[in-house]
């Protein structure tokens, strides 16, 4: 039995998707990269992260969001 790399496993993964979602893994991929410079560690990501003073209202919203859409599927998707 072979046990394939991650990126194997991505690579397999994008030869079965279309021209239009390959662009999508592209862009969500050089999006993580732009994001999360190397070389910082978690936890200065974390109090970082503690330091932004979001609106109660934004968090409130963003809570709802999360309620409505976990556990489900969305079959178009990818």
């Amino acid at each position: 039995m072979v046990t394939l790399t991650v990126k194997e496993q991505i690579v397999r993964q994008l030869d079965s998707l279309t021209q239009e979602q390959q662009q999508r893994v592209l862009d969500f991929a050089t999006h993580l990269q732009s994001s999360f410079p190397p070389g910082i560690p978690g936890e200065v990501l974390a109090a970082r992260a503690r330091e932004v003073n979001f609106d109660p209202a934004d968090l409130a919203e963003i809570a709802e969001a999360i309620e409505e859409g976990c556990e489900r599927i969305d079959h178009g998707e990818w």
